[in-house]
């Protein structure tokens, strides 16, 4: 049987209860396959092929099962929780757990029923920059000792894990808006990073995102507070429609946007701001492509403490930002967030530095797979790289691929060159609407000096044959195109 929110919250269960996950290799599913141990749960599951979430899932001792069959589910599973990426209508193991009436549940849903076990959730929402911002405050509350759980939807660095298992005092969350999956997590603090059109398959039109974000913001604790970025126009907007206290950040505006009140008529309550930016210069080897900044920290107009980031791009300054208002909200002190964030090393595929092919070129992945996450990614190669800066993008989605093509040429162009490979489909299907080679021909209209090619063998050889010193390699996609990787980079 298929709960509800509100039943889901009324169930039960002890320690020892048996967790079965449909999809149990996903990014979010591992995770809360991780937590769900931690908390005392029997749990296995199952996934369509084996990855190094499966494997480090196996090595904790919880059974993956490779492939979906119905004998999988049997009666002692107290509870069943799926992916949206799963066929409802086909999947035997949903359909075996449906007819043996165990209670189902969605991810998203089951995310709101861990979060409800601790104190106090911070929930991160945003088109682009959850990951970093959760791993980045998260880092900051290890670094203070705050003791947090956190669930993230990349690797956190410095653990090396989607998740921490700590106290039960602060858990910190990413909160995705596709399905309104976030809606279901009832925070006491919560982020609005950026908004923008985005999982169009499900929202449809961009007015149903942006509705979809003012109920986020009502869902904050009235007691809590809402950090928003008060560079995005879209996202302060959603701030009137929150009943706690808001705290705005920006790189961009030295003084909170006066007119920013929440639902119960107050102003806006604090504002940060990042001041005497500067790009630290370049050293040698991979720290010469890698220049993050230098900031000045100030509250409400009063300077708190300098901040040294060693991340690239500017939107890396405002996740700062929107880290250290989050940990304040939870009793951190600005100074001692400040110095806790400057120790940050970037989240695993986020401009990340992966190692060197033969003739000396710096190997980059990174998950962007929006157009404005394209855009920003490439040009912070493009700043900093000494030489050119050879992309390979790998469209995720027939849908976004199709609705952004135009936007994801013109995020493209700065590279020198542009190698597209094949559309992840994701949980999509094929309708032969849009495909890469399609891609390549529009982006070429456009000037951009791409090429398309299927074969990953392929890619490694033109790139060995195109790199030289110093150049910048990018993968870029949040599929399987970092595998390029290891084609490319010399141990």
């Amino acid at each position: 049987m298929e709960l509800t929110d509100q039943a889901l919250r009324e169930l039960h269960l002890e320690k020892g209860s048996y967790i079965y996950f449909i999809g149990i290799g996903g990014s979010s599913m591992s995770g809360l396959a991780e937590l769900s141990l931690s908390r005392g749960y029997r749990v296995a599951g199952s996934d369509i092929g084996s990855s190094q979430a499966t494997e480090k899932l196996e090595k904790m001792g919880i059974k993956v099962n490779i492939g979906h069959d119905a004998s999988n589910i049997t009666g002692d599973i107290a509870l069943v929780v799926y992916t949206v990426a799963i066929s409802r209508d086909s999947n035997p193991e949903y359909l075996r757990a449906m007819e043996l009436e165990i209670p189902v549940v969605e991810r998203g849903l089951y995310l709101g029923y861990v979060a409800m076990h601790y104190n106090r959730t911070v929930a991160i929402s945003g088109v682009h920059g959850k990951t970093t911002t959760t791993s980045m405050l998260t880092t900051i509350l290890r670094e203070t000792g705050r003791n947090p759980s956190a669930h993230v939807g990349g690797v956190i660095p410095g653990i090396e894990s989607n998740v921490l298992a700590g106290g039960k005092e602060i858990f910190v969350t990413e909160a995705c808006e596709y399905h309104d999956n976030f809606l279901h997590v009832h925070p006491f603090s919560g982020a609005i990073l950026n908004i923008e059109p985005e999982h169009l398959d499900y929202f449809k039109k961009f007015s149903n995102v942006k509705k979809s974000f003012n109920a986020f913001a009502r869902n904050i604790d009235e007691n809590g507070y809402l950090i928003v970025c008060a560079d995005s126009c879209t996202a302060l907007a959603r701030a009137r429609h929150t009943r706690a206290k808001i705290i705005t950040y920006s790189t961009k505006r030295k003084k909170a946007p006066f007119f920013i009140r929440n639902a119960r008529g107050e102003k806006v309550f604090s504002h940060l701001y990042a001041g005497n930016l500067r790009k630290i210069k370049g050293g040698e080897g991979i720290e010469a492509i890698r220049r993050g900044y230098t900031y000045t920290l100030y509250r409400d107009g009063n300077e708190i403490a300098d901040v040294t980031l060693s991340v690239p791009g500017l939107y890396n300054v405002s996740d700062s930002l929107a880290s250290i208002a989050l940990a304040g909200s939870v009793g951190c002190d600005d100074r001692e967030s400040a110095a806790a964030v400057s120790s940050f090393k970037g989240a695993k595929r986020r401009f990340e530095f992966v190692g060197m092919t033969g003739s000396g070129a710096y190997v980059i992945s990174d998950y962007a797979h929006h157009p404005s996450e394209v855009r920003v990614t490439v040009n912070a190669a493009r700043e900093n790289a000494p030489q050119k800066v050879i992309a390979v993008f790998q469209p995720h989605t027939y849908s976004r691929a199709k609705r952004f093509k135009r936007k994801f040429a013109r995020g493209l162009k700065s590279a020198d060159s542009v190698i597209v490979t094949d559309i992840y489909a994701a949980r999509e299907k094929d309708t032969g609407v849009i495909n890469s080679r399609m891609l390549d021909a529009i982006f070429r209209r456009r000037n951009v000096n791409s090429v398309y090619i299927s074969s990953f063998d392929d890619i490694a050889a033109k790139i060995k044959a195109d790199s030289g010193s110093e150049d910048v390699v990018l993968l870029l996609g949040a599929g399987t195109v970092d595998r390029i990787a290891k084609l490319i980079v010399e141990k």
